[in-house]
């Protein structure tokens, strides 16, 4: 039974970080560590999180300096034992068997190197279906399709360099996924809710939403993947323009009414 280590970035959400912990304690594939990467938290100190941890077996804890979630899960990462990764914010959960059936389409299926499940958001009161597209190349260059959760080999984490800092705006999960897609890797789709996330707007949600943030992001996701928008032509470059203007209108708007009220 391979090891797989889950890494949780935790900046401040330490509210939420024990449920996250527990889900995945829960799990029942058992050969795994867990590495929460303190990135510089300002609302506990080490010591205060390493004392909320120390009831759990297979927790390591790293302390950082404040750099961002990219960092932070680059971090984790690279000192992770395990061959098999899965990135956990500190605010969402995973079901039981999540980790057991994504390592098992792994191991079956070489050709594989992301596997993700079907998913819920909570937090809210009531649990609503996650309408994910199927992670298919061209809806995975409009918009990404795979929540930051897939469980992947760290081969591939190596092989593409793992999560880029020109993507601590927002979306650095989309284009890690695009990165490892481009080495031509296949994608699997678990069918069946194994993936919890939390709904809620922190502040970098919000900021990567703004208008200027927003184009920035997508500025970068073509310039580090030219060559499968290429492959699509213009309409690519078009849908990724609405794209655009729609969050502009959006945004527009919600400040009009604001203004109004």
């Amino acid at each position: 039974m391979k090891k797989i280590s889950v890494i949780i970035p935790c900046y401040n959400q330490y509210e939420y970080l024990l449920d996250a912990v527990k889900s995945v304690v829960s799990s029942t594939y058992k050969n795994l560590e867990i590495i929460v990467v303190n990135d510089g938290s300002t609302e506990k100190t080490p010591q205060e999180i390493q004392s909320m941890l120390m009831p759990f077996d297979n927790v390591i804890l790293i302390n950082q300096e404040n750099s961002g979630v990219c960092a932070a899960r680059n971090n984790g990462i690279i000192k992770a034992s395990g061959e098999y990764i899965l990135p956990l914010d500190a605010d969402d959960r995973i079901a039981d068997t999540y980790i057991e059936k994504a390592v098992s389409i792994l191991e079956q299926n070489p050709d594989i190197g992301i596997v993700y499940c079907e998913a819920e958001f909570f937090g809210t009161g009531q649990n609503i279906k996650w309408n994910l597209k199927p992670a298919t190349l061209s809806n995975m260059l409009i918009q990404n399709r795979i929540f930051p959760s897939g469980i992947y080999r760290k081969s591939k984490f190596l092989e593409v360099g793992g999560y880029k800092k020109e993507m601590e705006l927002g979306c650095e999960d989309w284009d890690f996924w695009l990165s490892i897609i481009e080495t031509g890797t296949k994608v699997y789709q678990i069918p069946e809710v194994l993936f919890y996330y939390r709904k809620q707007q922190n502040e970098r949600t919000k900021q990567s939403l703004r208008p200027i943030n927003y184009l920035k992001i997508r500025i970068n996701i073509v310039k580090f993947h030219n060559k499968l928008y290429k492959q699509f032509g213009q309409k690519m470059y078009f849908l990724l323009g609405f794209m655009v203007c729609k969050n502009c209108a959006a945004h527009l708007y919600k400040l009009l009414r604001r203004k109004l009220k």
